[in-house]
Parts: C-alpha cells; sequence; structure tokens
C-alpha cells in the first residue's frame, strides 16, 4: 500500500479477483489468502482470533464475503471432482443391475445414461459460468436426491427377489450428499432430509414388510447421523483453516507495513520512499518534469526542549495529515528521517512546484497544537524544491539538491521556500 497522496485508495484489484489471480500463477495450492485492506482493523484481528477460539469457529460477519471467495478458489476444483466422480459412480451401478435386475437392463441403461449426460451437462455449465460457491456446495447433494429418484423408479420396475436387499446400496446417495459439503453445514441437513424422504419413501413403496422396513432403517439412520457429523466436521474445518490462513495474512499486512511505514506519522518511510521513487523517475518520459520538495519543521529542537516530546510528535502528525491532504494521487510523500519530510512530485513543472510548496508552507503556518486547554502552539517549515535534470536521472541527486535549498531556506531566515539554484563558483 502506497500511503501519501491525496484521496489516495488502496492498490489492487477486488480480493476474490487478487486470490485468483495468485493462485492461478502458482503451481501448487496455497492456503495463503490477499485479506482486503479496509479489514485490516485491529479490532478485526480481535474477531478473528475470537472466532478461532470458538469450538463452532463462527465466521465473523465482516468476513463472511471473503470466507466465500476464499472458498470458491480453494474448494471448486475438489467440487468439480467429487461431482465427476459421483456421477461416474452412478452409471457404473448399470452393471450391478446387469447381474441383479437382468429383467430391466436396458431401461436401467437408458435410464442412467440419460441422467449422467445431464447432470454432466450441468455440471459443465454451473462450473463455467456460476461463481456462487454455495451454489456450487449444493450441486451434488440435489443430484444425489434426483438419482435416488431414478435408482428407486428402476427398482419398482423390476420383478427380480434382488430388489429386497439391493434396495441397501442406497445409502450411497445420503453419504454423496453430505460428505461432498465443504462451505455451510445448514444446507446439508436440509439436502440430507430431502435425500432421505426420497429413499425412505422409495423403500416404502417398494413394498417392503414391516420388518424389512424397520431392518432398512436401522441401517440407513447410524450412516445418515454419521455422515452428517463428518459433514459437520468438513465445514468446521473449512472455517478454520480460513480463519488460520486470513491471521497469518492480517499478521503478514502488518510486517510488511512496519517495514514500509512510519509509525508515527503513517506515511512511507525512507526507504519505501527511495524505492518507489527510484520507479517513478525511471518510468517516466524525459520530456514531463519530475520535481521534488524536501521540508522540515524550523526550531524543532526548540519544541521539544520547551514543550515535551509528545507535542513534537503531534506537530510532526499535524504536518503529515496537511500535506498528505495537498498531495496528489501520483505524488510520493514520505518522512524522511527525524523533524524532516519528502514530497516526490511526477509530472510537475518547477512553477508549479513552487506553487504546492508555497500552498503547503502556508496551510502549515496557519495551523496550531493545542496544548491544555488555554495555550495554542504555532509553527512553520521550510521548504527546499529541486527539479530532476532529465539528463541524469539520478534520485540521490535531486534529493541533495532539494536538501541544499531546504538549508538556504533555513539560512536566509526559515518558513519560505527556496528552488535549487547552482551557485556561480559551482557552473
Amino acid at each position: 500500500m502506497i500511503k501519501g497522496g491525496y484521496g489516495q485508495t488502496e492498490l489492487g484489484h477486488k480480493h476474490s479477483i487478487e486470490l485468483e489471480n495468485r493462485n492461478k500463477s502458482q503451481h501448487t495450492p496455497d492456503n495463503s489468502y490477499i485479506l482486503p485492506s479496509q479489514l485490516c482493523e485491529p479490532e478485526n484481528r480481535a474477531a478473528i482470533v475470537t472466532a478461532l477460539q470458538d469450538h463452532n469457529a463462527v465466521i465473523p460477519p465482516q468476513f463472511e464475503e471473503c470466507y466465500y471467495s476464499y472458498q470458491n478458489v480453494h474448494q471448486r476444483h475438489h467440487l468439480r471432482q467429487i461431482n465427476f466422480l459421483a456421477q461416474l459412480s452412478f452409471l457404473c451401478y448399470f452393471f450391478a443391475d446387469w447381474f441383479l435386475l437382468p429383467d430391466i437392463v436396458y431401461i436401467s441403461g437408458i435410464a442412467r445414461t440419460s441422467a449422467v449426460l445431464s447432470f454432466m451437462l450441468l455440471n459443465w455449465a454451473m462450473f463455467k459460468y456460476c461463481k456462487n460457491i454455495l451454489t456450487l456446495d449444493l450441486l451434488l447433494p440435489i443430484s444425489s436426491a434426483f438419482a435416488a429418484t431414478v435408482w428407486f423408479w428402476l427398482l419398482h420396475q423390476s420383478s427380480s427377489p434382488s430388489v429386497y436387499f439391493y434396495q441397501y446400496a442406497s445409502v450411497i446417495f445420503i453419504l454423496l450428499g453430505c460428505l461432498s459439503i465443504q462451505v455451510r453445514f445448514r444446507p446439508s441437513v436440509l439436502t440430507a432430509l430431502l435425500i432421505s424422504a426420497v429413499i425412505i419413501s422409495g423403500v416404502i413403496h417398494l413394498k417392503n414388510s414391516a420388518q424389512q422396513t424397520i431392518i432398512f432403517l436401522l441401517v440407513y439412520i447410524p450412516i445418515l447421523i454419521f455422515s452428517l457429523y463428518i459433514s459437520w466436521n468438513n465445514t468446521l474445518n473449512a472455517r478454520r483453516t480460513f480463519l488460520r490462513s486470513i491471521l497469518e495474512e492480517w499478521d503478514r499486512h502488518m510486517l510488511r507495513e512496519l517495514a514500509h511505514t512510519d509509525e508515527l506519522t503513517q506515511l512511507n518511510n525512507r526507504r519505501q520512499f527511495e524505492l518507489i521513487a527510484d520507479q517513478k523517475i525511471h518510468q517516466w518520459p524525459q520530456y514531463q518534469s519530475i520535481c521534488l520538495l524536501m521540508f522540515d519543521v524550523d526550531f524543532f529542537k526548540r519544541i521539544n526542549d520547551s514543550h515535551g516530546h509528545d507535542i513534537g510528535d503531534q506537530v510532526l502528525q499535524n504536518i503529515a495529515e496537511i500535506a498528505r491532504k495537498e498531495m496528489r494521487r501520483e505524488d510520493v510523500l514520505a518522512r524522511f528521517g527525524g523533524e524532516e519530510f519528502v514530497a516526490l512530485l511526477p509530472e510537475t513543472t518547477l512553477e508549479d512546484a513552487m506553487m504546492i510548496a508555497n500552498r503547503l508552507r502556508q496551510k502549515i503556518e496557519s495551523s496550531t497544537v493545542r496544548i491544555g486547554n488555554n495555550i495554542q502552539l504555532n509553527f512553520t517549515i521550510s521548504i527546499g524544491v529541486s527539479q530532476l535534470d532529465p539528463e541524469d536521472v539520478d534520485l540521490h541527486l535531486l534529493i541533495k539538491e532539494a536538501d541544499v535549498a531546504l538549508y538556504r531556506a533555513k539560512q536566509n531566515g526559515r518558513n519560505q521556500v527556496v528552488c535549487f539554484a547552482p551557485l556561480p563558483n559551482e557552473v
């Protein structure tokens, strides 16, 4: 993130697009996550930690969209694979029909092939065009309910005695329906009830005896409960994985901020400024002017000695805030060290840079810092201005010339703007 521009926004795309692009560029899966910058607040980190400590790992409301985006990237491929394997399994049961239900083998072949082709077409369209991971998460459970309907319809068409023990194979549908759920648990309960309603209705309509129906239920209900339990653990693990990933990303983000940002003013630090400014001056066309402002607080030591370092810090923060508002989006502003600030102004003529510098000086001169209830502290800055030589693109020379101009502004009485110009004996 680059700080310091007027009305600056965070760099990059929306978090879901960033996450997809990041994973596409990698050969191996990565659990890292690009945390949206607007969520990088201490209270949000505390919410993540609290959620991880909760047994149910409930996703905090402000992170729900992030969670779905994360799952859309990390679970999409898994869901596509398990849907394909489920369709293949449903088709392979044709060979069991061949041996156990020989009287409807042709009907079975046509029904299973038609159903699988329909499922494959639906899955292809959904995984190609649907971006909603919640919809994709429910695709296999709903397909399983439909496949269970086809299954029991085939059993009703057969007069084979094998029907009454072949019906136990229908538990595969509740296993597929529950175990495929990865994102939210509540839908797995609803789809499990739907699949169970289809299966139990099919068993009853097969004209089983009361004893056979009870035995079937004694087999089916433990499998249903076990499947729901595993589904709950899948979704719970998915939440915890996401929360751990986003917590790690939050910590990485703060480390990056500490490495690139001045803690007191929240501007770029010197290292980050030199990195960004050097890139900018080498990217800009030579026919466009680039200028640099270097400014610091007049009599800053006197302020610290008279009023304390906490007031001195407030002065620096006040200057940083005013300078941030005066800079444009493409400008690069930084705290260069101590009470010294620097700003790179791309696409700016020397005349415009002088105008910006004078406006900044006047704004700071008219600002105050309150000391206690009755005292207001006024302060001023001196500014040195330099212009990049298109024949010698050197950031350090540009900074040195602005520093020389700043020194001359101090010598001339402070609270003024001086443009760098070589002395006669330096020409």
